[in-house]
């Protein structure tokens, strides 16, 4: 604990970006230490895209580790550099005053309370997180009221002992969407879901006209699934303008009808997601700058082709799925298409190119997703450090 303690006030002191490690969790946190308190830590927290995503309080004695140095936080600053030079923006965020003298959780609580906040807690000895508002704070406990986006019939009202809250989110553009959310009306919506071929192809012809947000779930048995709006259909593929957990445009996403399980119509996560592309429409926080959410694609041609071909001659990263099991998920560039087939170079996880390659069919493919924001980074650095 000693050494958690000295990493963290050296880290302070010299104002180094970290990623703070969990004992009990795989979420990663990284950012910079506003404040160390008697009671926990609390890091000014940043997004995969770089941006300032607010905040979050963590127990000492829930931290496993505090890393200075590595690949990950190098590009990690590449990325919030890259969001401050392309203006990339995110919800307006609240400053919150604190004293840092006293302990920081009941603070944060009340002032959540006060703020009509939706907060993320991680409790003692739990895998599960749990969203929602504080509605009292005592000197021992808080009163809690679930807010699950999924179904909005559990508004469960919950006591919790402070000294089991290990960590707590606040203030994240996700966060704040769902305080805003959560102040208006909208009743349960008992879920929609069509499966089977006829009623897919009828629901995506008719989401497609009336331009319907939909969620297509993927067939593949991961639980995967797309939200967004359809941009085009053709006989044995979808490509959809997908929206992110933020409500934002998150890219695209060409999948074939064969890896389409189901198609959600209705349902509350919808619901929600509908209310963050309203609330984002009035930041004008809809798409960010980076990124193009008006691309057009020619129904009549093998889109898989058309947009593979694209990416060889660009050397433009893809994400893609084949319905080889020996082959997992991949990100990368593909060679020309020669035959019907084509190499695939993936790129790992510190951001170096596998040269070898994948030899892969274009019929395997049965997913690709392209023109979002991780894609983007991964690319221009790949690019700026003359990589790709």
């Amino acid at each position: 604990m000693n050494s958690i303690i000295e990493d963290l006030q050296l880290a302070a002191r010299q104002g180094f970006l970290i990623n703070l490690y969990q004992t009990n969790s795989d979420v990663v946190y990284t950012g910079y230490i506003d404040r160390l308190a008697p009671d926990g830590v609390v890091i000014n927290t940043h997004d995969d895209a770089g941006l300032h995503d607010g905040a979050v309080f963590a127990r000492y004695d829930s931290i496993d580790e505090v890393e200075t140095t590595s690949e990950d936080l190098d590009n990690m600053t590449f990325r919030i550099a890259n969001a401050e030079t392309e203006g990339l923006n995110a919800v307006p965020q609240p400053d919150i005053d604190l004293d840092e003298q006293q302990a920081v959780l009941p603070q944060l609580a009340m002032q959540a309370q006060a703020d009509g906040q939706v907060i993320l807690l991680v409790l003692a000895d739990s895998d599960n997180y749990l969203e929602g508002q504080v509605n009292h704070v005592t000197a021992q406990s808080l009163t809690f009221t679930v807010f699950d986006k999924f179904n909005f019939t559990h508004h469960d009202r919950r006591e919790i002992a402070l000294s089991d809250i290990q960590t707590l989110e606040f203030c994240g553009n996700e966060l704040l969407l769902e305080s805003a959310f959560v102040k208006t009306t909208r009743p349960h919506e008992d879920t929609i879901r069509v499966s089977g071929d006829p009623a897919v192809d009828a629901t995506l012809k008719q989401a497609a006209k009336d331009n319907e947000l939909i969620a297509i779930r993927s067939a593949d048995g991961s639980g995967m699934f797309f939200v967004g709006f359809i941009n085009t259909l053709n006989t044995d593929s979808v490509l959809i303008n997908l929206i992110d957990m933020t409500g934002q445009f998150g890219g695209y996403t060409l999948c074939r009808r064969s890896l389409i399980e189901s198609v959600t119509i209705q349902s509350d996560y919808l619901q929600t997601m509908r209310g963050f592309i309203e609330l984002n429409q009035q930041y004008e926080l809809n798409v960010q700058p980076v990124l193009n959410d008006e691309r057009l694609f020619d129904a009549t041609t093998d889109l898989f082709e058309s947009i593979l071909r694209q990416a060889a001659t660009f050397n433009n990263l893809v994400h893609l799925t084949t319905e080889n099991p020996m082959l997992p998920a991949m990100t990368g560039y593909p060679s020309t298409l020669t035959n019907g087939h084509f190499v695939f170079y993936t790129v790992d996880e510190d951001n170096q190119i596998n040269h070898v390659g994948h030899l892969i069919e274009l019929d395997q493919v049965v997913e690709l997703s392209f023109g979002y924001m991780d894609a983007y980074l991964l690319e221009k650095r790949l690019k700026n450090a003359g990589n790709l």
